[in-house]
């Protein structure tokens, strides 16, 4: 398996960026990044929680409430041969090829809809580069999540992910991040 580099914003912590892109910490490999299918049941009533809630996530990042920062949104692209070398996926949206989540921060109204800058590597993708900004629609946000007095708020698509650790991990993630996917 491929390992990611993984970086983000100074105000995200490197262990926000593993479990956000779905790489899970585990003894062997520090930097697994597994695969959850499309389709997953877990996983896309994980972007329906999102995307109900993405409401209560922007009202947040428009006026934070007092202790919060690191505001990201997570969004699916692909590679595409034309300007701009991407295109957004929406979740759960039928499309053939390989599609990334990336977690982006730096969000921007811009026109009808937003842009932010990818906070990862990318692992498979060719077109797109860490720190780029990309351009998405609200529909287009996968999930989202920010720092709040030090635990995380949001971030629905980490226990489909954490599904997928040991019973170890889920605890830390419980008690480090107030992750709990039991």
């Amino acid at each position: 398996m491929t390992r990611r580099r993984r970086r983000f914003a100074p105000h995200c912590a490197a262990a926000v960026v593993w479990l956000a892109t779905l790489g899970l910490a585990l003894a062997k490999d520090p930097n697994p990044v597994p695969v959850v299918p499309h389709g997953d049941a877990a996983m896309s009533a994980a972007f329906a929680r999102a995307a109900a809630t993405l409401d209560d996530f922007l009202a947040a990042w428009r006026a934070p409430p007092p202790g919060a920062k690191g505001f990201a949104v997570k969004i699916g692209l692909m590679d595409a041969p034309a300007v701009p070398g991407y295109v957004v996926v929406r979740p759960d949206s039928q499309r053939s090829g390989i599609v990334e989540w990336f977690w982006a921060s730096d969000l921007k109204v811009e026109g009808d809809g937003f842009s932010a800058r990818l906070g990862d590597e990318p692992e498979s993708l060719s077109n797109v580069v860490y720190g780029q900004r990309v351009h998405f629609a609200r529909a287009d946000i996968g999930d989202w999540m920010y720092w709040r007095d030090g635990k995380i708020v949001g971030n629905a698509t980490a226990c489909p992910a954490l599904a997928r650790a040991s019973a170890e991990e889920r605890r830390r993630m419980k008690e480090d991040y107030g992750i709990d996917c039991e």
